[in-house]
This record gives structure tokens, sequence and C-alpha cells, in this order.
């Protein structure tokens, strides 16, 4: 299909929404729609926020270390300092995952001699 087309064209995909609210509730209280309710829940996943599994944190530093969002920026981390590494574990992350690896992004661009110091953390 061509941008612009008229011409309907098949398509198959899936949609994976997330969310930090209990839907349920919302449509029970009108503020989210029932029919796009039971639409999007055909599996329900609950995941705790990352301030309450604070032990995922260090495979998450080194996934994000590894695999950049912005197609190699930054620079390749080859050390982290253990105090940067007990900061991360006893900050709340308000922010959660996403707040992580913004941080992780952020470092790799901005670290000098290819580690992240407790210096370098904001």
């Amino acid at each position: 299909m061509t941008l612009g087309s008229t011409e309907a064209q098949p398509f198959t995909g899936r949609f994976v929404a997330a969310t930090n609210r209990n839907l349920a509730a919302e449509v029970k209280a009108g503020r989210f729609r029932e029919d796009l309710f039971y639409r999007l829940n055909t599996i329900t996943l609950r995941m705790p926020p990352l301030r309450k599994r604070k032990e995922d944190i260090p495979m998450l530093v080194d996934s994000f270390l590894r695999n950049s969002r912005f197609g190699g920026s930054g620079q390749q981390i080859k050390k982290i300092d253990q105090r940067v590494m007990d900061a991360f574990q006893n900050y709340d992350w308000p922010g959660n995952i996403r707040e992580l690896q913004n941080t992780i992004e952020r470092l790799k661009i901005l670290a000098e001699n290819n580690e992240i110091r407790i210096e370098d953390i904001p």
C-alpha cells in the first residue's frame, strides 16, 4: 500500500498496551470505555514497580548498556563503579524502568574513559 492510497489492504497485527491504572475500576467509574477494555483485555500481566523489585536493576542496567535505543549513540561502557550500582539499587525510580533506561542512555553519552563513576550521576 502506498501513502494516501484509497484501497483497503489486509493487515494482521497485535496491540500491546500498558498502564499504571486498574482499568476494570476505571470502567466501573465510567472513565474508560467498556468495549475498548474488553477488546484489549486478552491477557493481563501485573508487574510490580521497579522500586519493589530492585534485584532486577543489575540485569536491566547490563541490558541497557549493551542495547542502545539510539543506534550506537554514546560509547561502549566497560566498567560501572560499584557505588553507582549501589546508588541505583537505593533509589526508588519513580519513573520506573523508563527512568532507569534514560539515565543509562545519558550516562553512556556523558561518561568519560568508558566508565560510569558515581560522580557522573546527576
